[in-house]
């Protein structure tokens, strides 16, 4: 890619970081507040969405939808009773995953209803929720083009998200096979794909389950094919909520568990990853997880521990 255009990529993220940033400053909160009050007093909660993480959180014409913005709304219905709230008012904040993390340090969002995946380091910025969904990391790339060998990416540019726990992925086995693949950065998972169709990146990695839902989206999906390794074992997403705030931590989690041990969780699960999903009727066609189903299977409240997964 020309240097340019390189740069250009650079500035254009920067500047979508600070128009997020801006557009929240009134709803900002003091670091170490009282989640839980502040949604009492000002009677809205703020909910962290984006708009390329199908089936966890797209727009479905204005309105974010998604998995895992139904688990949110989930959450919003048990703080509705636990508060004592005839009506809460949701506030929607578009994020990225290069915004996501400094949007919840800030206190723009309360809860960031999309997918994030565990690391360490990412721990250090936020809270993670009981996880909800486990996903191994993979590559996609055109079927004309389409090798199954890691190796043979050595030499040539592969898109990944910026922000995401695939960057630091590729790099460690670039460094551990001595491999050349160059790593390009985007922010957008729909333009990313569009530049893997055009043939301007060789391939492009992500957790299976997003790459499964931007090939299932395609005009063609047989044009692309997933990658048959996994370049990591199973990770466990959660919710990203705030730093330092047990209470609410806490109230989030006795809430996921109470929902991933229901028979209402098993429900919501067929109906993003086993049913038609309108309006196209995509049907991902993925069976549940036995990470999953050993969490919805448990018979108390559940506890987890990520740092195994680290």
């Amino acid at each position: 890619m020309p240097e340019i255009l390189r740069l250009t990529k650079q500035m254009l993220l920067v500047v979508s970081l600070l128009i997020s940033l801006s557009a929240h400053c009134a709803t900002s909160l003091p670091q170490g507040a009282n989640t839980l009050e502040q949604i009492a007093s000002k009677n809205t909660i703020s909910l962290g969405y984006q708009d390329d993480a199908f089936p966890f959180s797209y727009l479905e014409g204005k309105s974010p939808t998604g998995y895992s913005i139904d688990i949110c709304k989930n959450i919003v219905s048990a703080l509705k009773t636990k508060l004592q709230l005839k009506n809460l008012k949701i506030e929607w904040v578009k994020a990225n995953s290069a915004s996501q993390f400094v949007l919840i340090k800030k206190h723009m969002a309360d809860i960031m209803c999309i997918p994030a995946f565990y690391s360490k380091s990412r721990h250090n910025l936020s809270e993670f929720s009981l996880p909800f969904y486990f996903s191994s990391t993979r590559y996609m790339m055109r079927k004309n083009e389409y090798n199954n060998a890691l190796e043979e990416l050595s030499g040539h540019s592969v898109l990944v998200k910026s922000g995401t726990v695939y960057v630091d992925q590729l790099q460690k086995i670039n460094a551990a096979n001595a491999l050349n693949i160059n790593i390009e950065l985007d922010t957008n998972n729909t333009i990313a794909f569009h530049e893997i169709q055009s043939g301007e990146y060789s391939a492009l990695i992500s957790s299976t389950v997003l790459l499964k839902g931007m090939i299932a989206q395609a005009e063609n999906p047989e044009d692309y094919k997933l990658s048959n390794i996994a370049l990591s074992d199973p990770l466990p997403a959660g919710l990203l909520i705030p730093l330092h705030d047990k209470e609410f931590k806490e109230f989030v989690d006795s809430t996921l568990s109470s929902l991933i041990t229901s028979n209402e969780f098993t429900v919501l699960y067929t109906k993003w990853f086993q049913s038609p999903i309108p309006p196209k009727a995509i049907n991902l066609n993925i069976p549940m997880s036995d990470n999953l189903k050993a969490l919805t299977a448990a018979k108390k409240k559940i506890s987890f521990d990520y740092e195994k997964y680290n």
